[in-house]
């Protein structure tokens, strides 16, 4: 069985025969979803003195600025793997809430 992070969520939900408009509706959300909680994860990580120096960043960029990506990635080096359980964490959710 292929690891839950590398499997079809709309195949892990029974929702394959969604329409493909419907099915990036979800994936949108889904994506937002993780993005929400990767960004919180990364800021509870943070030090104080990161937590000021990122709140004076985001005064004048966003979330999304390669700046911003670049602060979190020299304080986070495992960034890329905590998004991974992020991924794993909400497709789990997901299918624990279907399948009650």
């Amino acid at each position: 069985m292929p690891s839950l992070l590398l499997q079809n969520i709309f195949t892990l939900l029974g929702l394959d025969s969604l329409p493909d408009d419907r099915k990036q509706e979800l994936l949108d959300k889904m994506t937002e979803l993780v993005q929400k909680r990767l960004s919180l994860r990364m800021l509870n990580s943070l030090s104080a003195t990161d937590a000021s120096a990122l709140e004076d960043m985001l005064k004048n960029r966003s979330m999304e600025d390669p700046d911003v990506a670049s602060f979190f990635k020299s304080r986070m080096p495992n960034l890329e793997e905590v998004l991974k359980e992020e991924i794993v964490g909400l497709k789990q959710e997901l299918v624990a809430s279907v399948a009650t």
